[in-house]
């Protein structure tokens, strides 16, 4: 009898537990598919670096950084990923610098130039980058890092 009361009361806990633990990923990667059409596996942890975008209209920054136990193979060049190669290596650089710049402009009280010290994005040749711009030039660019096994994400809303 009490082993049958420890299984009801620790199951429910479980998928609860499931559930919170779950929710900040399955919030973001829904918005990231309505709103982009960008589509991302599960990762293993998401950390926010920076985000300015609270309350209404929801407007502002956002950096994440997601790690993943494995992270091959997971993102398709049909899925809107492009490898970053010889020719795309200085047009992600410029994308990432110009968030940078923006970013730490804007929100110059907040130190950002430091946070983007202390989490540098880091990529290498083969590895692949997502971006999309709207009309109104609001945007995300996501690199990946095969090697640590890491995908950075760039939001700008306008």
């Amino acid at each position: 009898m009490k082993t049958k009361t420890i299984i009801c009361i620790l199951i429910p806990l479980l998928l609860v537990g499931l559930v919170i633990v779950n929710r900040d990923f399955v919030s973001q990667s829904i918005e990231w598919k309505l709103n982009w059409g960008f589509d991302v596996p599960r990762p293993s942890k998401m950390e926010t670096v920076f985000t300015s975008r609270n309350g209404f209209p929801n407007e502002g920054e956002t950096f994440l950084i997601l790690s993943y136990r494995s992270l091959e193979n997971k993102l398709k060049d049909k899925d809107g990923w492009t490898a970053i190669n010889e020719k795309s290596h200085d047009r992600v650089l410029t994308l990432l610098q110009s968030f940078q710049k923006n970013v730490t402009d804007i929100n110059n009280t907040q130190n950002c130039e430091s946070l983007f010290q202390e989490y540098p994005v880091s990529y290498n040749e083969n590895d692949k980058y997502f971006y999309h711009l709207e009309e109104d030039n609001s945007y995300i660019l996501a690199i990946s890092n095969k090697r640590e096994q890491k995908l950075y994400v760039m939001e700008w809303i306008q």
